[in-house]
């Protein structure tokens, strides 16, 4: 019975390397982007199918400039360009633009383009308080 446990430990161990790893790999990834532009990063979670993650880097206009997914149910999953997204605006993607991407990426790219449209939002208030408490 002991053998059990120590097995156990030692597997939730693995597990909890293997995640610091991958983990450690997708900020450094991010960290490459990030010198390109601004990153639009969205998220997809899987439960029994395989989640997403897609990183969008973006020009000051809101242009994507270069998009990257990753998906897998594992964490040796990498990151593979998506150049179908490449040149058009993050705003105004819509579910159609992502044609051929998969479910769960699709639900990624628009979790991105509603993140950014938040980011946006919260630039504006901002930006509003701000005018307003120099204007008194």
């Amino acid at each position: 019975m002991g053998w059990m446990i120590l097995l156990a430990m030692c597997m939730w161990l693995l597990q909890l390397l293997l995640g610091l790893w991958q983990f450690r790999r997708f900020n450094a990834h991010v960290k490459e982007l990030r010198k390109m532009g601004r990153v639009a990063i969205g998220k997809a979670k899987g439960g029994f199918r395989s989640g997403a993650v897609v990183l969008i880097c973006i020009d000051a206009c809101g242009k994507i400039v270069h998009s990257e997914n990753m998906s897998g149910r594992t964490v040796f999953a990498g990151f593979r360009e998506m150049s179908i997204l490449n040149g058009k605006f993050l705003p105004e993607i819509t579910e159609a633009d992502c044609k051929g991407l998969g479910k769960q990426v699709t639900a990624a790219v628009l979790n991105a383009r509603q993140d950014y449209e938040n980011y946006q939002e919260l630039q504006k208030e901002r930006c509003t308080e701000n005018a307003a408490a120099l204007a008194e």
